[in-house]
């Protein structure tokens, strides 16, 4: 089994890929927020500006998440990833 994480979308900021990993995880594939390094962290947390926040899902599950993300990101917000 290919155990590779792929991006599935770029979310504008940690909140936003925290809820959506939350939502994956809660349809019961594994989701995770891509290590950032630490310079877009610190300009997170000091400069308060938005950067983008990969939200990845093991290979095996893209389509499925790509499939889920569809229909959330329709019940939530239409400018949402």
């Amino acid at each position: 089994m290919d155990n590779s994480w792929e991006v599935l979308v770029e979310t504008n900021n940690d909140i936003e890929a925290d809820i959506l990993c939350g939502f994956l995880r809660d349809k019961g594939i594994p989701a995770r927020k891509a290590d950032s390094n630490p310079y877009a962290g610190a300009m997170r947390v000091i400069g308060g500006q938005a950067v983008e926040v990969q939200v990845l899902v093991p290979r095996p599950f893209l389509e499925q998440a790509k499939e889920l993300l569809q229909d959330f990101s329709s019940d939530i917000d239409p400018d949402f990833p």
